[in-house]
């Protein structure tokens, strides 16, 4: 018999200027919305975000500038749905700019495991069919 851990409830604040975003484990209808924003994105990008080491800080950073360079539209996306914040305002609001754009993306990447959640729909997919 598999042993359940209980989810407990998880957050992380980002300070962007002066205001606080509270990025939160999302609910399982957001990470339908979440997982169809990393469904679009090209296979290369999704093996990078599933082999980020964020203990590393050089590799992380090196692999986020690849993914925001080659996955534009599905990170903000994907940045937009994990932090609740209007996708128009992340890519042009300059308080959050880069900077505060990749703290928001490494806030949710850690709330929602989503290195965990990649590797099971990866895991998923290449399971032989019946």
């Amino acid at each position: 018999m598999s042993k359940i851990k209980k989810a407990l409830p998880k957050t992380i604040v980002v300070e962007l200027g002066e205001e606080k975003f509270e990025i939160q484990k999302l609910p399982l209808g957001k990470y339908a919305e979440l997982m169809l924003a990393l469904k679009n994105m090209p296979t290369s990008v999704v093996s990078e975000l599933q082999s980020l080491d964020t203990k590393n800080e050089e590799a992380m950073i090196q692999a986020i500038f690849g993914l925001f360079g080659q996955a534009w539209g599905q990170v903000l996306d994907i940045i937009a749905i994990g932090s609740g914040i209007d996708k128009d305002r992340i890519e042009n609001d300059p308080t959050i700019g880069l900077d505060g754009g990749v703290e928001l993306f490494l806030a949710i990447y850690e709330v929602n495991n989503l290195e965990k959640v990649v590797s099971q729909v990866k895991n998923a997919f290449n399971r032989p069919k019946k």
